[in-house]
């Protein structure tokens, strides 16, 4: 259908958490397995195919701790602290030192120590295990905070540590310190990152 207008439940229990990027929506059960569905014409789902799923379909039978959705691109972080992306990747927001078209499966980034991830509409956002906070893809804004509007294909680290948190937009980015301080970086056209300017 073009539109639901009402909610309808998807699956009956044993979900952990969700996450939705333009068109497609990443489920993560809590037995670790990681399900896809909707658009996949840049393999944002990952299951090795650019077709669009009207159901789930399972991409990882287990082991997975968290996932983040960007417009076009899917990034999975697992239990054993490993990171993977798949999807569009003409801005080189997967990290992998590419530009291509499209990641129709999980390639891994990082084989450890990743804590957290987020991703925006062509940027992605890496939190370490060591409270360092690393950047790639799209630039255009400053949104990956390095002192330059340079689209990076590779991580480029932010800060070297203290980092508690991080959250990604289209075009922005904002960083939580674990001294409670906020930092924010990127387009500011609307005032949303909160400088007064």
């Amino acid at each position: 259908d073009y539109r639901q207008t009402t909610p309808v439940k998807i699956f009956d229990k044993g979900i952990k958490n969700v996450t939705a990027g333009a068109y497609h929506t990443m489920v993560l059960k809590e037995d670790g397995s990681l399900w896809g569905m909707g658009r996949n014409s840049y393999g944002q789902l990952g299951d090795g195919s650019t077709t669009t799923r009207k159901t789930p379909v399972k991409i990882f039978d287990k082991e997975i701790k968290n996932v983040a959705t960007g417009r076009f691109h899917t990034m999975v972080l697992k239990e054993d602290g490993s990171l993977w992306a798949m999807g569009y990747n003409g801005y080189g927001q997967l990290g992998n030192g590419r530009s291509d078209y499209r990641q129709t499966t999980p390639v891994e980034i990082f084989d450890k120590g990743i804590q957290n991830v987020t991703a925006g509409g062509h940027h992605t956002m890496v939190l370490k295990e060591d409270g360092s906070l690393w950047g790639m893809g799209y630039n255009s804004h400053g949104q990956l905070g390095d002192g330059s509007t340079t689209t990076r294909k590779n991580p480029v680290k932010v800060f070297d540590k203290g980092i508690k948190n991080v959250a990604a937009s289209v075009y922005h980015t904002m960083v939580l310190k674990e001294d409670g301080s906020l930092w924010a970086m990127g387009r500011n056209s609307y005032g949303q990152l909160g400088d007064g300017s």
